[in-house]
């Protein structure tokens, strides 16, 4: 079962670069994504175990994670056959690079080594990077270019941290491997000074994959540029697997007795990341660059989350499910109102929803769900994260958390409500693609379906769903007696 989720992508997008018709290739990614798609849902009517050694395995937090990614591909290959028309790049090198994309990130998803997860994110943003320049202008190369730089350093400082991780087992004899079982199982004997570096280190280099501030700059330039369904699978694909990154470190910090120190890291970072996405959602006129620091906000609410125990734990899960969900509504709405209004700006889009009633209640509907207004999911995971901190008498972290996310809010809503209900401008399109109708539905299909499930999952959650996010959450709040850990060390110290 596991190498299906690698090999099925990988197959399919060898099938594209050998097919010679544009159709069969949008036909190849279709397929591939939606067969991906079946091997995911099949893996829920499966039981799996993992041995502690094991470099794959299927857990519940990597099962949901992968879950997500492959929903979100399979609607967003979908979408982009309805989307898609000439292009200056290559259409055989752009579609297998998303089934690469794909592959990459379900290997990551499964990943229980260290160094295996490490090279599945680098290989993830290789096969993004010609995503990124798929109009070949120059501010498409100065975006891909920025996404290289900046997620290189990433990428470095998080191997440097798996370094420091490897050289705080040297007190374990026998040596164990970087798995995140053997980690967990030897978490008491590791170095604690090692152990902490190599924390910090993999937070900041996983954290500029995921998008926190403040090495979130590349982010507004790689969703401005890239295409609207390619910055969907950035903003709720490559950031889950980056955020997976952090949380198997995480999780061996939490075996040793490290999760408070741990976590406190974890809600700077976030609340940094709100503030920062607070700032910059002000006054901004593009419409995609608003979605990029609204995703940057995101990502400070999911580390938080985790940051303050269980609760907060299981209300980062939920957010991490409706941020893929929401993201890909807005980016993919955000598309479509490129093709309608050929502009990114702001100002240029008005009156959607007495232009185009079908286009402005999707967009209308993804604004509040990534707003976090009820009944959509994030305003229960933002409320639940509240809830966390005030358990914990965190009373500076609800205060901050909440003034953040309410300037957040007014800012997105100042900006995008007149796109909605404006006057329309003149000489607009009446259909993005004349008398194909069909590229409309597509594209406007994809969206639906996306915010009638984030709609569905907001208003009730299956017991399955809920299993499912109970059950990654408790991966990361192990019940593991910090006492009896300092007990084990100071056996272990005697002569």
């Amino acid at each position: 079962m596991h190498v299906l989720f690698i090999m099925v992508p990988v197959a399919f997008g060898l099938l594209c670069l050998a097919l010679p018709w544009p159709r069969w290739q949008l036909a190849s990614l279709v397929v591939g994504s939606l067969v991906h798609l079946g091997v995911t849902i099949r893996s829920w009517m499966t039981e799996t175990s993992i041995e502690a050694d094991a470099f794959f395995g299927i857990d519940p937090l990597g099962h949901l994670f992968l879950s997500l990614n492959s929903l979100l591909f399979a609607a967003t290959c979908v979408y982009f056959v309805g989307y898609h028309r000439k292009a200056l790049i290559s259409q055989r090198i752009f579609l297998a690079c998303v089934l690469g994309l794909l592959a990459s990130l379900s290997a990551l998803c499964m990943s229980r080594h260290l160094g295996v997860m490490w090279v599945s994110l680098e290989a993830a943003s290789l096969a993004a990077t010609p995503l990124i320049y798929f109009r070949l202008s120059a501010r498409a190369l100065e975006a891909t270019w920025k996404f290289l730089l900046m997620n290189s350093v990433g990428i470095a400082l998080a191997l440097l941290g798996i370094f420091c991780i490897a050289v705080a087992t040297q007190p374990v004899k026998p040596a164990i491997f970087l798995t995140t079982g053997d980690l967990i199982a030897q978490a008491h004997r590791l170095d604690p000074t090692w152990l902490r570096a190599g924390f910090l280190l993999a937070l900041v280099g996983f954290g500029t994959k995921m998008g926190l501030a403040p090495l979130h700059s590349w982010k507004p330039d790689a969703y401005g540029e890239a295409p609207p369904p390619v910055a969907a699978l950035l903003s709720g694909g490559m950031t889950l697997g980056a955020f997976l990154g952090i949380l198997r470190v995480y999780q061996v910090c939490g075996a040793a007795g490290l999760a408070q120190w741990a976590g406190t890291w974890l809600v700077v970072f976030g609340l940094l990341s709100v503030a920062t996405a607070a700032v910059f959602v002000v006054g901004n006129n593009d419409y995609r660059r608003i979605f990029a620091y609204t995703s940057v906000e995101h990502m400070g609410v999911m580390v938080i989350g985790v940051g303050l125990g269980l609760g907060g734990s299981y209300a980062s899960m939920l957010h991490a499910m409706h941020n893929t969900l929401n993201k890909g509504v807005l980016f993919f709405m955000a598309g479509f109102f490129w093709r309608l209004y050929e502009s990114n700006r702001v100002r240029d889009v008005r009156g959607a929803l007495h232009h185009h009633p079908v286009a402005g209640v999707l967009f209308l509907g993804g604004l509040c769900a990534t707003c976090g207004l009820p009944p959509f999911g994030m305003f229960f995971s933002e409320l639940g994260i509240l809830f966390a901190a005030a358990e914990k008498s965190q009373w500076w972290v609800v205060a901050l958390f909440t003034l953040t996310l309410c300037i957040v809010f007014v800012g997105v809503m100042t900006a995008m409500l007149p796109m909605v209900f404006g006057p329309p401008p003149e000489n607009v399109r009446s259909t993005p693609f004349g008398e194909k109708r069909w590229r409309t539905v597509t594209m406007l299909g994809s969206a639906a379906g996306l915010l009638v499930l984030a709609l569905a999952l907001g208003a009730y959650q299956p017991a399955f769903v809920r299993n499912a996010l109970t059950q990654a959450a408790a991966t990361l709040t192990l019940p593991i007696d910090s006492a009896a850990i300092v007990v084990a060390r100071a056996a272990e110290a005697r002569p």
